[in-house]
């Protein structure tokens, strides 16, 4: 009995310093793998996702339809369409680097400070969900991130210069990214919230492998769920999808 625990405890150890040694580069790299590998994910850079799911709008829960046109890096543009006591709304978000546009039913709205912020924001998750750009683009630090509790989990952290640190966390077992969290601020309260997106049910279409449920939590609450119904690849995309002047 003394040899098996010695042997356990050994074992232990092993696992324990393996883990302790796993790099981000490593991290990232396989998850790269796990999604498809470097190749496809260089030959798709874009794609379109249509969907539907719910959220917390107008203190109700509230069914909609999505659409998401995306090339990395930084250009993405998603509409939501939704009914809300009667009344249909359409929100047109576009990102393009930089710059930023926001319409609902066709209107303009001027976009605050905060709520720029946020919509750049998305760009960047955008890019970290294609992955590659964590290993390629400067923009991104990374750096391991230790936990209070031990996990099934790899968590990494992301900085971006000029914006909120990003905690990401990998399934030690698929390698694939399957929660992103941060430290936002609302546009309607002005105060900071935990913003946490949780990602499942994976797929792989064209030898590229991606989410297809996603539930976001806002200090710990569920606001929104998010369900796929096809995801197109794209090698590119038509860049007027993109255009703030339309």
């Amino acid at each position: 009995m003394r040899i098996l625990v010695i042997g356990s405890s050994f074992t232990l150890v092993l696992s324990l310093t393996a883990l302790a040694q796993e790099r981000p580069e490593d991290v990232v790299k396989s998850a790269i793998a796990a999604a498809g590998g470097e190749d496809v994910l260089a030959k798709y850079p874009a794609g379109r996702v249509v969907g539907k799911g719910t959220m917390s709008f107008a203190g109700s829960e509230t069914s909609y339809t999505f659409e998401q046109m995306y090339q990395v890096p930084g250009r993405c543009r998603t509409v939501v369409r939704c009914e809300v006591k009667g009344q249909k709304w359409e929100l047109v978000q576009i990102v393009n680097d930089a710059a930023a546009k926001q319409t609902i039913n066709g209107r303009p709205i001027p976009l605050s400070d905060t709520a720029m912020k946020e919509l750049q924001m998305a760009a960047i998750l955008n890019d970290i969900g294609q992955l590659t750009p964590l290993a390629s683009d400067r923009k991104f630090s990374i750096k391991s991130l230790k936990q209070e509790k031990a996990a099934d989990t790899t968590a990494l952290l992301v900085q971006v210069k000029g914006y909120p640190e990003i905690r990401l966390n990998f399934d030690r077992k698929s390698k694939h990214l399957v929660r992103c969290a941060y430290k936002g601020v609302d546009p309607d309260s002005s105060k900071e919230v935990e913003l946490e997106t949780s990602f499942d049910e994976f797929k792989s279409v064209s030898g590229l492998t991606r989410p297809t449920r996603s539930t976001v939590m806002r200090d710990g609450k569920k606001v929104i769920e998010m369900q796929v119904e096809k995801f197109t690849p794209l090698e590119k995309f038509d860049q007027k999808a993109f255009s703030l002047d339309e």
